[in-house]
């Protein structure tokens, strides 16, 4: 059998080839972008307790006051140090007491002391420069 017989046989390559070339091409395209999209999805969230007087804060404010350092990291790649703040315990103070000018310039060595005590999280806040929602962030939510 020659190709041109086998051609008039299954037929040529015409519109509904071309249709069902297309359905499969975007329906390999719609499952391989669901699985790249848990990636955005499912991102991990920076996120540590919320203390609802220092909503207003900048995040780097509300942490420096209200949340303590889980670890101090060294340098890394030519960077400084930074600090790894805790994503489940704050410090248990009165933060009413408190002007809001006295946060922005908050000594934590003068403020907190060793025995300033720590109480666990029952809400969060999530920090967004990165991702405005994930399922970490709603998941979490659901949970209280």
């Amino acid at each position: 059998m020659l190709k041109t017989d086998v051609n008039t046989f299954i037929g040529d390559f015409g519109v509904y080839q071309l249709r069902v070339f297309v359905v499969i091409v975007c329906f390999i395209v719609v499952m391989s972008m669901d699985s790249i999209q848990i990636m955005f999805i499912g991102g991990d969230m920076a996120h540590w307790c919320r203390v609802p007087e220092l909503d207003d804060l900048p995040y780097d404010v509300q942490k420096n006051v209200a949340i303590p350092a889980a670890a101090q990291s060294t340098v890394v790649d030519g960077r400084d140090g930074s600090v790894e703040y805790s994503s489940c315990e704050m410090f248990s103070l009165n933060y009413s007491v408190y002007n809001r000018s006295q946060f922005y310039s908050w000594n934590r060595s003068s403020m907190i002391t060793n025995h300033t005590s720590l109480v666990r999280c029952s809400h969060w806040t999530y920090d967004h420069s990165q991702f405005i929602s994930t399922i970490v962030s709603k998941v979490r939510c659901a949970q209280l």
